[in-house]
């Protein structure tokens, strides 16, 4: 098992399980009329990574081994 693979893997299935919140319209600092472009941003890729922080650790952790061992048997597949 490769731990660069892993980690990488881990981070982009992360991102991808964030994603929708990031597009998520409706966050608390959009009815914030002084709120700065910056403030906003910042609002919600902080609310994006950490709103269900667990369960996408989770699912991520489990992805990114599938990937891993598939990557690691199909590379002992190909040595045969």
């Amino acid at each position: 098992m490769k731990i660069k693979t892993f980690f990488l893997s881990f981070i982009s299935v992360y991102l991808l399980l964030s994603f929708p919140a990031f597009l998520g319209i409706g966050s608390v600092i959009d009815w914030i009329p002084e709120a700065t472009f910056a403030q906003k941003f910042n609002g919600i890729m902080m609310e994006g990574l950490t709103r269900h922080a667990l369960i996408k650790s989770i699912l991520a952790a489990i992805i990114s081994l599938s990937i891993n061992l598939f990557f690691t048997k199909h590379k002992a597949r190909k040595r045969r």
